[in-house]
């Protein structure tokens, strides 16, 4: 076979609704899938060798896992291009799921559908507490899952085109990450009350933010984010100190005296907006601005929707999305 690539997009968080009480309880949660930061992992065939990973840390070892507990032998796999990891893009399920494709791929083999990527996400530990990034991974766009955990794996409650026209502009702060996996699986497996308003918010958030962007209106798609993250921040406060992360609160508040809706992806440093193709660079002017003002360094990008999932170039013929 062939050496093979996939291409894959970033996850941007949009935050958690209550899905049932459930044994573990069950969280749903809410994502947008961007064309960048862009994560690309190409593998081949490599008989007689061992499974092999290269590229930088930690994503050479998260691609090796993913060969190892697929069982996966003689196919190496190089990472080319990813986000760097735990800083709320969601870049651990993006490069462990398009390793295991890439190198399943190598080997002549499919699997890599909607159905095959639930199954693969679940067979590599992905989608415990979200499954917004495994689903956008497998179909793009906007998507919410119907909760997790899910023993069969993350199952697709709403699926959306976003509209062409609009834009995500990205923020990530030089600051430490968040919360890690392990902690956060223990945190949302072990759930406390929430208040009827911040359960209110959640519901009301997903709704409106879904509609919203289901009918093309900009505003009414942020509103129902701003309420979706606030409702989600209210319920993890007692985590981060108030509705965003300590040290990312001046930089919302700022952003929101300046007109700007800004959402934290998970746990951040990433912080983002959805904007419009015309006002995207000016947005990102701004905030860049903004960064400075409060007195944070960090990368501003603008990114595009990405409305197909990952693509796999070469390998398996249909495979391809």
């Amino acid at each position: 076979m062939p050496r093979v690539l996939v291409e894959a997009g970033s996850r941007l968080h949009a935050g958690f609704y209550h899905a049932g009480p459930g044994r573990p309880y069950l969280w749903g949660s809410a994502g947008f899938y961007a064309s960048k930061p862009r994560v690309r992992v190409a593998a081949e065939p490599c008989p007689g060798e061992p499974p092999t990973a290269r590229g930088p840390e930690p994503h050479a070892s998260t691609a090796r896992g993913a060969l190892e507990a697929l069982g996966l032998r003689e196919v190496c796999v190089e990472v080319e291009e990813a986000p760097p990891a735990h800083v709320g893009l969601g870049s651990t399920t993006q490069v462990s799921l398009a390793a295991a494709c890439a190198g399943l791929a190598a080997l002549g083999r499919g699997g890599c559908g909607l159905a095959g990527v639930a199954g693969l996400a679940r067979r590599l530990g992905r989608a415990r507490v979200s499954g917004a990034g495994t689903l956008a991974f497998a179909l793009g766009g906007f998507v919410v899952d119907a909760g997790a955990p899910d023993p069969s794996g993350p199952r697709p409650l709403a699926r959306l085109e976003v509209p062409g026209g609009w834009r995500y502009v990205i923020v990530v702060p030089r600051l430490p990450r968040g919360l890690g996996e392990a902690e956060e699986e223990g945190l949302l497996s072990r759930p406390w009350s929430a208040s009827p308003e911040a359960e209110r918010l959640m519901a009301r958030g997903l709704l409106r933010l879904a509609a919203g962007v289901a009918r093309a209106d900009l505003v009414e798609a942020l509103e129902g984010l701003r309420e979706l993250q606030l409702g989600t921040g209210m319920y993890f406060s007692r985590l981060q100190g108030g509705a965003f992360r300590r040290d990312l609160q001046e930089l919302a508040g700022e952003a929101q005296r300046n007109g700007v809706v800004l959402a934290q992806s998970s746990w951040g440093p990433t912080m983002y907006t959805i904007t419009t193709s015309q006002d995207s660079w000016g947005d990102a002017a701004l905030l860049r601005s903004i960064l400075g003002e409060v007195g944070l360094e960090g990368e501003v990008l603008v990114a595009e929707p990405r409305n197909r999932g990952a693509t796999l170039l070469g390998g398996v013929e249909g495979e391809g999305d």
